[in-house]
């Protein structure tokens, strides 16, 4: 995890020197900026020094747990990031706090008081580049390197050898019914594949999460005769996350014809594939992977067997043969049966944790209140119990897997509540604004590459997809319970965020970066060591309004913070003293005024206020030059702007926002927009309105309504951008005629048109849309026949008819036929 921090480190310094704070310092200040301009200096040779920490760690096994000097050095190479983030931060919200304005500037450097924080900050980093060095020196002074000649870290080579060895782990036990709970039908699809005939080399991918049983069903036919004696020879292989290619092939060439691999990454199998030729008397392949993308590599080469996790009936057999296997029948004592249903719950149908945790509970008596205290420490037990360590071994080899750039995202992801799913668009921009998304440059977007990460997370099957929109594009997510608490536990190890759901939690202790409160917050007590804080996340619906201005006004260097559902019913002042902050979210709160001082919050990039009471913003909004998504709508359907929108050419989303003339006019401005969701459109902003949204050649979501059904609108000189996927048009249309399509909206797949009072039949014009796989017709069409062809519509999944009251008759033509519905209504 060290190296996560330091990439963020190096990320949030390259963006806080990247010359702007510089510029404007030496423009305005003569003598007065030698101060700023040392500190820059010194920020950037302690850059230089992480730079290459940071290389030399990624380097270095991150299995290597057992050298406890490597774990010590570690832990002071932590200690001293977090250290230099303050400086940074804390060099940021300074520059927030001078405004940018001249007189503003000499103000404050003139103040000796303001002067004595500057020299503080470079005092910090004169030292805290002399511990950096130190630790530098350190390394070399107690021998801690790379690796040794062989390739191995030093000092990690057993301790890499025992999480290689993760079949082990997966042993439900000798007894071959209690390991083929939930894998019989696997183990016959398997077995159907390996006894299929032909020549080729077939390969078998058994996939799913750590933890999942994907060794079992490969164990169960590796030890069947009638299978194995089929073969000339046969091997088992276990491909370690560090493997040495030369030496795995020299000691299998010999005798391979049936092998199993436990492969980590796309290149593992890019190095075997040459050595398995295609044509090799039918030899076969069964390769175990976490990763989706391997599987997917071999898909067109062979076939593909996916994991889910157990039933509720299967995990119930499983977890009572295990658990009261020396009661009869190991059936489980009605004393029992709650606290046994809640330890399931935990384990969500994980084969590993039902056997690791069933077996560990066997040993004990049959006393309820034995069975409720295990429950209540069952995330101790995980951490401490050896006897529990295989599932944590299995469950943080994934965490341990993943490459720098994802560690603090995922870790992020685990601060979400159990009960609360995880919404993609809400995670990627904390993400962004927490720093953790690499720049690529002006060609990808953040939120593109933050879409990457994401993916790439669900891929490696550390997080789960649960819902996904009408394209089955991934909508929400969320983390396996026993994924949760290893990762909660990790958090914590790493001061990387301390969960809040236990009255008994009251204070942060050694101070974490980020707290995110699920439950018990009024007895949880704001203090200044808030101020080191960089995500403050409130799930807990019942704090009081005073301990949610408490709390605000102990921020300091916060980027994130999120008082979704909370009972606020007026914006916190300390919130625009934020300078730091990145992400704001009101959502669902009874705020009804956005104070003009929130252009003070120069950094913000993400303001929700959706479902508030916020029905007018201040042009002072306008200000915030770096803010990409502006979310607002009220009761009153849309929140009215009345500030030159030009000057926010950053945005990507713009929603539920009140149409105007200026607004209509100055759209064209914002040329990054990718979400447009605009109301209250009148009849007179016909041509101004479909003329700047022509020009928006990002834009992929269109949501238009007019202010009532007296305003007609014109579409006939509207021009879909390019790359328009979904259109949403809530308004009547001039003379009751659909808009024109040929040679447009090629690429749309989500239609909606409500209350459009069309005459002509529309679905001969609207079929000319072929990627189309959602269309909605709600009170937009007044005929009496709707036409279908079969050759119409390729794609479509979802066609909704809703209150076509007229409608009597829907006629669909094949080839030879024609059909007639009638009695629609």
């Amino acid at each position: 995890m060290a190296e996560a921090l330091i990439l963020v480190l190096l990320q949030k310094i390259a963006t806080t020197l990247r010359g702007a704070a510089q510029k404007a310092i030496s423009s305005q200040l003569g003598k007065e900026a030698t101060l700023l301009f040392d500190v820059e200096n010194s920020m950037r040779e302690v850059e230089c020094e992480f730079d290459v920490m940071q290389a030399f760690i990624s380097q270095v096994d991150p299995y290597c747990t057992n050298n406890q000097v490597f774990q010590s050095w570690l832990k002071h190479i932590r200690m001293v990031t977090f250290e230099v983030e303050d400086i940074v931060d804390e060099y940021a919200f300074l520059l927030g706090k001078m405004n940018g304005t001249e007189s503003f500037l000499r103000k404050t450097l003139h103040k000796s008081k303001k002067l004595k924080v500057w020299y503080s900050v470079a005092s910090r980093l004169r030292q805290v580049k002399s511990r950096v060095q130190n630790l530098t020196v350190m390394k070399e002074r107690y021998g801690i390197k790379i690796s040794d000649n062989d390739g191995t870290s030093s000092g990690c080579t057993a301790n890499r050898q025992i999480h290689s060895s993760n079949s082990s782990y997966l042993n439900y036990g000798d007894d071959d019914d209690n390991a083929m709970v939930g894998q019989k039908d696997n183990v016959q699809r398997l077995t159907k594949h390996l006894n299929a005939s032909g020549m080729d080399r077939s390969i078998i991918t058994i996939h799913g999460m750590g933890g999942s049983g994907k060794t079992t069903p490969a164990r169960s036919i590796y030890r069947k005769q009638d299978i194995t004696k089929k073969f000339d020879c046969h091997a088992w292989i276990t491909v370690s996350r560090n493997y040495q290619i030369e030496d795995l092939l020299m000691s299998i060439m010999d005798k391979l014809k049936i092998g199993h691999h436990d492969m980590w990454d796309r290149d593992s199998w890019s190095c075997f594939e040459d050595a398995f030729p295609r044509r090799s008397q039918g030899s076969k392949v069964i390769i175990t992977t976490r990763n989706k993308e391997v599987a997917k590599l071999v898909e067109l080469q062979g076939h593909i067997i996916s994991l889910n996790t157990l039933l509720p009936i299967e995990s119930w057999d499983l977890f009572c043969k295990k658990a009261f296997s020396k009661l009869p029948a190991a059936k489980c004592p009605e004393g029992l049966i709650k606290r046994a249903e809640e330890i399931l719950e935990k384990c969500e149908g994980l084969p590993l944790a039902i056997v690791a945790i069933g077996s560990l509970l066997s040993y004990r008596g049959i006393e309820e209140k034995e069975w409720a205290s295990f429950y209540d420490q069952l995330n101790w037990q995980l951490t401490y119990n050896p006897e529990l360590s295989r599932v944590s071994n299995v469950l943080s080899s994934s965490l341990n897997d993943l490459p720098t750039h994802l560690k603090n995202c995922f870790l992020y992801c685990g601060l979400f509540p159990e009960d609360r799913l995880i919404r993609r668009k809400w995670i990627i921009r904390m993400w962004i604004a927490e720093g953790f998304v690499e720049d690529r440059g002006t060609e990808t977007t953040l939120e593109e590459v933050a879409e990457d990460y994401l993916k790439e997370l669900t891929q490696r099957s550390l997080i789960q997809v649960v819902e996904r929109n009408e394209f089955g594009r991934p909508r929400r997510f969320k983390l396996h319970n026993m994924v949760r608490e290893i990762t909660w536990m990790m958090s914590k190890r790493q001061r990387f965020a301390l969960i809040c759901d236990d009255p008994d939690v009251t204070s942060l202790g050694d101070a974490v970066r980020r707290v995110p409160v699920h439950k018990g917050g009024q007895h949880f007590q704001p203090s200044a060591s808030w101020q080191q804080l960089r995500s403050f996340l409130l799930f807990d619906k019942h704090v009081s309004i005073s301990w949610i201005c408490n709390a605000s006004s102990n921020f300091r260097l916060l980027r994130v913070l999120c008082l979704r559902y909370s009972l606020l019913k007026d914006f916190p002042n300390a919130i625009v003293g934020l300078f730091n902050l990145h992400y704001l979210d009101l959502s669902r709160t009874k705020v009804n005024k956005i104070p003009k001082s929130v252009a003070r919050l120069k950094n913000l990039q993400t303001l929700h206020l959706r479902r508030t009471s916020v029905s007018e913003l201040p042009c002072e909004i306008t200000l915030l030059a770096c803010l990409r998504h502006l979310s607002v709508s009220t009761d009153l359907y849309g929140t009215s702007f009345s500030g030159n929108v030009y000057g926010l050419r950053s945005l990507h989303t713009l929603k539920e926002i009140k149409a105007s003339k200026n607004l209509v006019q100055n759209l064209s401005y914002l040329t990054q927009l990718r979400s447009l969701s605009i109301t209250n459109v009148l009849a007179n902003h016909n041509r101004d309105l479909w003329s700047s949204i022509g020009k928006l050649k990002f834009l992929t979501r269109l949501a238009v309504s007019s202010r009532d059904d007296d305003e007609v609108l014109d579409l006939e000189n509207f021009r879909a951008p390019q790359y328009l996927e979904k259109f949403y048009l809530d308004a009547k249309l001039a003379n009751n005629v659909l808009f024109p399509i040929s040679g447009h909206f090629q690429n749309l797949k989500l239609l909606s048109m409500r209350f459009s009072h069309l005459v002509q039949d529309p679905l001969i014009s609207l079929s000319k849309m072929a990627n189309l796989v959602c269309l909605e017709l709600n009170c937009a069409y007044d005929g009496e026949a709707l036409r279908f062809c079969a050759e119409w519509f390729p794609k479509l999944k979802q066609l909704s008819l809703e209150k076509l009251e007229n409608l009597k008759s829907i006629y669909t033509y094949t080839n030879r036929a024609l059909f007639r519905s009638s009695h629609v209504n």
